[in-house]
């Protein structure tokens, strides 16, 4: 039994540490800081990701050609963008988007350089939990009926000798 136990601690704790690094990437490579956030953070030329609604009547620039000036609104917080990077195919007026860039804090401009794809992840992470946690519990009730099972044929006599009355009248 102590290998049955030891074999479900290694698994789990497989589980937990993808559980973590999945964790860590997503927040090192997903995750969205808000305007409020960026606006109030101290002076860094980091690159981080915001993600707001393009207000309507701000989208200037050429677009098709990769430069655009616009006001991105998240709830109350306003922040004018501007874009220099590959050229926008999906960007315009009232829609949600997720840029890349920094705040130039002496103008409070963000200037982006590319943007990404919205991250909303919080229905696929539910269901892989739910997936994940269902099939363990199966294995483990699986796995727990083998155990009973393999004890059951255990116990029970396998081997009875034959008697052979005509081996004996030699």
């Amino acid at each position: 039994m102590t290998g049955f136990y030891a074999r479900w601690a290694v698994m789990i704790g497989g589980i937990i540490l993808l559980a973590m690094m999945t964790f860590q990437q997503y927040q090192r490579d997903l995750s969205t800081i808000s305007l409020a956030t960026v606006l109030n953070s101290p002076a860094t030329s980091k690159t981080v990701r915001i993600q707001g609604m393009v207000k309507s009547g701000t989208l200037t620039g050429a677009v098709d050609q990769g430069e655009a000036t616009f006001d991105l609104v998240d709830g109350p917080t306003t922040l004018p963008v501007e874009y220099a990077g590959p050229p926008l195919e999906n960007i315009r007026e009232l829609k949600t988007i997720v840029l890349l860039g920094h705040l130039d804090h002496e103008t409070k401009t963000f200037k982006a350089k590319d943007t990404a794809l919205i991250n909303n992840f919080g229905f696929v992470a539910a269901a892989y939990v739910i997936a994940v946690f269902s099939l363990g519990w199966a294995i483990f009730a699986m796995s727990q009926r083998v155990m009973v099972l393999f004890k059951e044929i255990k116990e029970e006599k396998l081997y009875e000798p034959e008697n052979e009355p005509l081996a004996s009248k030699e």
